[in-house]
């Protein structure tokens, strides 16, 4: 089988390799006279420079494993600071700092505009996010400037997604800025040759099926698929056919060659170097410039990353630049960076630019609807696919590319395991493999409507696992359901302890991501692609949780996340009995998810662990959320995600659901609230009398036996997922 590749970037270069170890031909075509795409490594004035600043980060250790095995790296401590208002702060910037440091024009408006921030405000923007999180000043002094200067638009026209993405949700003592990936104290960088050394590794796997300087000029499509490629180089015109055809060209090139002109546009970078009479500028592997006057958006110093980059007597630095209007930007950069004092004018040796045309996707307000119609235009032709940063239109980093790369490759030499093939292939670049995990907890109809639902799916890469301890339930699959696996549940097993076993079994069989839900629930044949679609927007969004309708009333909100309140002490379900209307259409972070209906990254479970297993039910999702947030995942609802939930009213009155509540509770309260020991009896007596004066005495016995019994139960250390249950694709 033949796979022919549009692109020779970390992208492409990594697929055609994956490709190639599993027995494919492969042919990469790259219009440019190189290959590495932005991770490219050159050599200027005898030092090594990337091309603008790379580090590696990831939450997925898998990823991580994979890539060090690849090139050897060393682990550095990071080291970066943000030059603001004329002064050197630390990074990340936090609001006692800037009070600090610009005293006193800042240090009363700061807490005055926090106090009077427009809190009904809207969240339909960049800028109405930060100022109704942080106020005006910070998002005029901090947010607002330096996002400007990288894309180039008003911050009012720009998507609050960037916002959700690079501002934190915190108060305004906590640290308020915040990284492609949370704040992180160290990063990964290639002992020798630069980040391009990356891509020179996986280039010398395929080089003899790499053609540069091979410029594609059309694609000839039969049948609906993509026949044969067209391209041109010194030698003219010719054309190159395959079973497969993956694209890392921009996603508007691709439309273009396709018929459709979406109206998305990319924001040029170019990265200024400088070389420098001094053997080291700043000890800083990178510096933020925020202030919008500045030339500058971000400078990396690489021989902070590996001093043998370059000669000892001199250093390069680069500066990523994006306001490229003024036609004197070469020389204002060059003043910006002396004028910030890193170095004098007199100490500069030479200078040069490399430009890159599609570096940023720029994130206009509602960006995702034209995204979302260039990828439904793609999906009619079966055998094309689309990976990488500029190709799905995401800002991804090199970790996230190669991860998506591995989920292609997965999805081509996966053989088909569903028996219900969907009609048409759900619109997304990449389909990572998805393990939906059902745990029986209903009557025998309420399992037959939600297994049938999740069969129904229209999204291809997915697995099916059934929690059941039903009797017969292994030869009712076989017979009816021979794409659903059966994990025998033992009696007294809890459902976070079903979860566990069911994504123990799942991340075995590869999965990307696990699906979690009950069997008195029934999702829409596209809730999975709709929870996918956004957890591959949102690299951070680590739990996404759909709209939960309730099945007796299905316009009305049954859940879309839960809080927790503090006093009076209680889970507050987010939306509970009100109308499915405007107030719930649009995608939010809510605080904690609901294990009914859950999809979870596979790098979760690596950093916070599985769900504790000592819970019955209840409080558990509230304490993995927790833990996955304290990991620096996000917690997100998808409105277009859609699930239907039938309560048993009966269970909930039961002595038996007020004593595992109950437990639940003491145990919650003993593992995350502080002091446990003043506010667990405290909340639990207001629980308590709270019953007691509204009526509900009979409730106050099994509450307290709960309690009691989660008060004396063993807590025990949270299950991890071990790395032998990580195969590659």
């Amino acid at each position: 089988m033949k796979v022919v590749i549009i692109g020779a970037g970390v992208s492409g270069l990594s697929v055609a390799c994956l490709l190639r170890r599993k027995g494919f031909e492969v042919e990469v075509l790259e219009g440019a006279s190189y290959f590495g795409g932005f991770a490219h490594s050159f050599q200027w004035n005898g030092h090594t420079c990337d091309w603008a600043a790379h580090r590696l980060f990831t939450h997925d250790e898998h990823i991580l494993q994979q890539l060090l095995s690849l090139v050897p790296m060393n682990r550095l401590a990071r080291v970066s600071a943000v030059r603001l208002g004329g002064k050197w702060l630390h990074d990340p910037v936090d609001v006692v700092q800037l009070c600090r440091r610009f005293f006193p024009g800042k240090t009363l408006s700061i807490p005055w505009t926090y106090l009077a921030r427009p809190r009904g405000l809207p969240e339909s923007s960049f800028r109405n996010y930060c100022l109704k999180k942080y106020g005006r000043t910070l998002e005029r002094f901090l947010f607002s400037p330096y996002t400007v200067k990288m894309f180039g638009i008003p911050p009012d026209q720009i998507s609050v997604e960037w916002a959700r993405k690079k501002v934190r949700i915190a108060g305004p003592l906590d640290v308020i800025r915040q990284g492609s990936k949370k704040k992180f104290n160290y990063f990964y960088y290639p002992q020798r040759g630069g980040y391009g050394s990356i891509c020179e590794r996986l280039h010398d796997e395929v080089k003899d099926a790499v053609r540069l300087n091979a410029e594609v000029t059309g694609l000839r499509i039969e049948n609906g698929r993509v026949a044969g490629v067209r391209w041109r180089d010194g030698n003219g015109e010719q054309e190159s056919r395959g079973d497969w055809v993956i694209s890392t060209i921009p996603l508007t090139n691709l439309c273009r060659l396709l018929g459709h002109e979406p109206p998305l546009t990319y924001r040029a970078v170019s990265a200024v170097y400088v070389l420098v009479n001094k053997p080291q500028t700043t000890p800083n592997h990178w510096i933020y410039y925020m202030d919008g006057g500045l030339s500058v958006n971000r400078l990396c110093e690489f021989k902070n990353m590996d001093p043998q980059l370059g000669p000892p007597e001199t250093s390069v630095v680069c500066a990523e630049v994006t306001d490229r209007d003024r036609p004197d930007y070469l020389d204002k950069t060059v003043k910006d960076l002396a004028g910030s004092g890193i170095f004098r004018m007199d100490q500069v040796l030479d200078t040069t630019q490399v430009t890159r045309e599609f570096s940023y996707p720029v994130y206009r307000c509602d960006y995702e609807k034209d995204v979302d119609a260039a990828r439904a235009h793609l999906a009619q032709f079966a055998n094309l696919r689309y990976v990488g940063r500029a190709a799905q239109f995401e800002h991804m980093e090199v970790d996230d590319c190669f991860a998506a790369a591995l989920q292609l490759v997965r999805e081509l030499t996966t053989p088909e395991k569903v028996a219900v093939v969907p009609e048409r292939r759900a619109a997304l670049p990449v389909e990572p493999m998805v393990a939906a995990v059902a745990v029986d907890v209903g009557g025998a109809e309420d399992l037959e409507r939600a297994i049938e639902s999740l069969r129904a799916s229209d999204y291809g890469q997915r697995s099916l696992i059934l929690v059941s301890g039903r009797a017969g339930v292994e030869d009712l699959a076989r017979d009816r359901w021979p794409d659903v696996r059966v994990i025998r549940r033992p009696e007294g097993m809890g459902i976070p302890a079903a979860f566990n076993a069911g994504c123990n079994l799942a991340v075995r069989l590869g999965a990307d991501y696990v699906f979690f839900t009950l069997s008195r629930a029934t999702v829409d044949p596209d809730l999975l692609s709709q929870l996918v679609r956004v957890a591959q927007r949102d690299p951070e969004a680590g739990l996404l949780t759909p709209k939960i309708l309730r099945a007796d009333a299905p316009d009305r909100i049954w859940s879309i996340g839960t809080r927790f309140r503090k006093f009076p002490p209680g889970i507050k379900s987010i939306g509970a009995g009100r109308p499915d209307d405007k107030t719930f259409a649009g995608e939010r972070e809510v605080d904690f998810a609901v294990s009914c209906g859950l999809l979870v990254k596979r790098e979760v479970f690596e950093k916070a662990g599985l769900f504790d297993p000592g819970y019955a039910f209840y409080y558990e999702d509230i304490d993995f959320s927790l833990r996955a947030r304290a990991e620096g995942f996000r917690v997100r609802f998808v409105p277009e995600a859609r699930m239907f939930y039938r309560e048993d009213v009966e269970e909930r009155e039961s002595d038996e659901f007020f004593e595992q509540w109950g437990e639940s509770f003491s145990r919650f309260y003993r593992r995350h609230v502080r002091p446990a020991a003043v506010k667990l009896p405290v909340h639990l007596a207001y629980l308590l009398a709270r019953e007691a004066v509204s009526g509900r005495l009979s409730r106050v016995p099994a509450l307290w036996r709960g309690a009691f019994r989660g008060l004396h139960q063993r807590m025990g250390e949270i299950p991890k997922l071990g790395a032998d249950f990580i195969e590659l694709p």
